[in-house]
């Protein structure tokens, strides 16, 4: 099941090194109901998106989950594409708790409400596993997560250090479900901790971004460099339109200080078409970092001034002296860069 939080209870902060979750939100509590609503969809695969939402006290809150149809027990296709607004009632089993619910459907949709009931015998194993003792407000977090058995047996064969039901939860709420730690796990990211996972998840490293580096070229590498990455907008694109510009095989940390500096594929083709091509990364830095921009060029070159460099377009910039007053300081660009310099302090 691919699960999309689509709002979440509360804002969690993450100190790397730290608890990914201290304690359970205190307001939170298990709603008496929720509203389950399934919407029309042209999918093929068998699979409807459901989901549940509840008013809690200071929010509404609302989880999407693309579900296998079977998995909502006692609702079948023909009574969900039904014509009428026909009554229906199933359950959705998770190892926390389940999730009993009636309503109406009709073509492919459905509304009504659930009651959630707490997984008592999953709570068990929790405590006799080492995991700590789960409250019903925790239970009634990881089902709707669906955090369970599976995802437990899937830390333990990825040897990640035991965690507590905070942490289990916390992994739910910020998106750390089995399906990330499957995926992340057969790209051989185990990083010990569901700590250091979550903190992964939440810079947007994904097993999609990592696909997409390693298929720029990048590969095998530690998860705090793909946060660094991730953190510095150095995508998959922004390699690949660099290598195209003739600027490959570059290092993560030459990239990052490139991003860092504005250097963006969108700046390196304006200036190429402005005259200046085949730049070093150096020239690049400075010409971006002085505030030279693609416009600035072109209007030196129209003014006559072709045979600057970046240095000279750096230091006539610097020196606030635009396209116009060079234009009129000498015909044909005829005057130096100090001969400019000077004209323009002299007024």
């Amino acid at each position: 099941m691919r699960l999309r939080l689509l709002a979440a209870i509360a804002a969690l902060a993450l100190v790397p090194g730290g608890s990914a979750w201290a304690e359970s939100t205190p307001d939170v509590q298990v709603p008496a109901s929720l509203a389950w609503r399934i919407q029309p969809s042209q999918r093929d695969d068998g699979k409807v998106q459901f989901e549940l939402s509840y008013r809690s006290a200071h929010s509404n809150v609302q989880y999407g989950h693309d579900l296998d149809l079977v998995e909502l027990q006692g609702l079948d296709r023909a009574a969900l594409d039904g014509n009428g607004n026909a009554p229906v009632h199933f359950r959705l089993v998770r190892d926390a708790g389940s999730f009993d619910c009636e309503g109406a459907a009709w073509h492919g949709s459905g509304t009504g409400s659930c009651r959630f009931a707490p997984g008592a015998d999953f709570a068990a194993e929790l405590a006799r596993g080492g995991y700590g003792q789960a409250n019903d407000v925790q239970l009634f977090l990881l089902a709707l997560n669906d955090i369970g058995r599976a995802y437990i047996r899937t830390l333990a064969q990825q040897d990640y250090a035991r965690p507590n039901v905070e942490e289990l939860v916390a992994a739910g709420e910020h998106g750390v479900g089995l399906r990330y730690l499957t995926e992340m796990g057969a790209l051989g990211y185990h990083v010990g901790t569901l700590a250091a996972l979550i903190r992964m998840r939440d810079h947007g490293v994904g097993p999609d971004y990592i696909r997409s580096v390693v298929a720029a070229g990048l590969s095998d590498l530690p998860p705090e460099t793909l946060v660094r990455m991730r953190d510095h907008g150095v995508s998959a694109s922004y390699i690949g339109e660099l290598r195209r510009l003739g600027y490959g095989g570059l290092g993560v940390e030459r990239l990052i200080a490139l991003r860092d500096h504005g250097i963006s594929a969108d700046y390196v083709g304006a200036l190429s078409r402005s005259g200046l091509s085949g730049l070093s990364l150096e020239d690049l830095v400075r010409l971006r970092d002085h505030g030279v921009t693609a416009d600035y060029v072109a209007g030196l070159r129209g003014a006559g001034y072709a045979h600057f460099g970046p240095a000279d377009i750096v230091r006539l910039r610097d020196n606030g002296i635009t396209s116009d007053f060079a234009r009129r300081a000498g015909a044909g660009g005829s005057v130096s860069v100090d001969e400019l310099i000077r004209m323009r302090n002299g007024g």
